[in-house]
């Protein structure tokens, strides 16, 4: 495999040492990385059914209609103005952003995240911060690639299946590569703001993934100050579900497969996911401020955002921001950025996304109804249903 950590584990959670060389990421090791219908009903939900005190709905079937007035403004035209706008931050490292995306694969993380670099550029308060993505999936295919020089190799058992909940550790490693470039990147000035792209599906990941920030912010041979913002992707629609598993068997995994063995073949994967996934809560918020806290021993800056259902579903209660009192204006001017892209997501990008799928479904081009049969046959209300009992299993209902 890819190496071993230098953590150790306490209580399920996979922990590292601050105050020492000990960490897998501390910069007194040095870095290496090895290459390698939608209009069917009104959707009747609220906000706090979906993601508060960790409750799912049921997949649903339906699109949400319900989006604010003052929601018809895109943050790229906006005027932005803030209280304490000449606070000057005190820290003596100069600060750099770290946006940890969490999700299950198929709700748009990799295109949402696109899209936020997309915004970032394009407004003047946030358009010289150069962005960066570190997918976990993309640094396990060159890894896969440079040892056997092949796709993905399907598994026949689950001891062969890397996505199975009995093979976390592999899925662990590469996540802890991915997160190691990101580092390295940030540390040389490579990249102002570096987006984690991968699942972090768990609390043990997610904790271990704070740890480490901890331990980057303060080493003494560091040179930034790591500002985290966690990005939280959601999808509870079936057809956007549907949809996105259907693009996904075009990705580099099943560049050699048959469509049909691919699209069983992520579904059985997705299943795997959904099994272990742990949505990001308020109160795994308030911890890991407080963690974060007594570790670096400041007021620590800390965001938490949501984007559901390609941005119909609004989160506003679900968000929440901590600026400390000694936050300047390059952390408020960019957080504000970032939260007015999530508040106007669904114009600027998700409503293209819904007139994509609709075309989908209606459509019937050469193969496009064999390409349908093919995916109804896997991804179907049994599939759903499957899903909806794992998320129960997982007392999230």
């Amino acid at each position: 495999m890819c190496g071993s950590s230098d953590s150790d584990s306490h209580d399920g959670y996979l922990t590292s040492d601050y105050n020492s060389s000990n960490s897998l990421f501390s910069l007194n090791n040095g870095y290496s990385y090895s290459s390698a219908s939608l209009d069917r009903a009104t959707f009747d939900c609220q906000d706090s059914d979906l993601l508060g005190n960790h409750k799912h709905p049921m997949l649903s079937t339906e699109v949400p209609r319900f989006i604010s007035n003052d929601a018809l403004h895109s943050p790229i035209t906006l005027n932005y103005k803030r209280d304490n706008d000449d606070v000057t931050y005190t820290n003596a490292k100069v600060n750099k952003f770290m946006i940890v995306l969490i999700g299950l694969p198929a709700t748009g993380k990799s295109t949402i995240s696109s899209h936020l670099i997309q915004c970032l550029k394009n407004n003047p308060l946030t358009n010289s911060l150069r962005c960066k993505v570190f997918n976990a999936g993309k640094i396990r295919r060159q890894i896969s690639c440079a040892t056997i020089s092949k796709p993905l190799l399907l598994a026949n058992t689950s001891s062969e299946d890397l996505f199975n909940p009995k093979n976390t550790d592999k899925k662990e490693a590469y996540a802890r590569i991915t997160l190691q470039k990101l580092f390295h990147e940030i540390n040389n000035d490579d990249c102002d703001v570096g987006i984690f792209d991968a699942t972090n599906s768990t609390i043990e990941r997610r904790r271990f993934i704070f740890e480490e920030v901890c331990s980057f912010n303060t080493d003494e041979l560091s040179t930034f100050n790591l500002v985290p913002i966690v990005l939280q992707i959601s999808c509870f629609n079936r057809d956007f579900i549907k949809y996105n598993i259907h693009n996904k068997s075009f990705n580099e995994d099943y560049l050699d497969k048959p469509y049909e063995l691919a699209i069983k073949d992520f579904a059985k994967r997705l299943k795997h996911y959904y099994s272990q996934f742990t949505p990001f809560s308020m109160d795994e918020f308030n911890q890991i401020h407080q963690y974060i806290n007594q570790h670096e021993e400041i007021d620590a800056s800390l965001f938490f955002f949501n984007v559901i259902n390609v941005g119909i579903v609004e989160p506003h209660s679900l968000n929440h921001s901590h600026y400390p009192s000694t936050c300047g204006r390059q952390i408020r001017d960019t957080i504000m950025v970032v939260e007015n892209f999530i508040n106007h997501y669904s114009q600027m990008f998700g409503f293209e996304y819904i007139e994509s799928v609709k075309l989908f479904f209606e459509k019937f081009e050469d193969n496009h109804e064999e390409t349908l049969a093919a995916l109804d046959s896997v991804v179907n209300d049994e599939f759903f249903n499957d899903l909806q009992e794992l998320i129960e299993n997982n007392g999230f209902s």
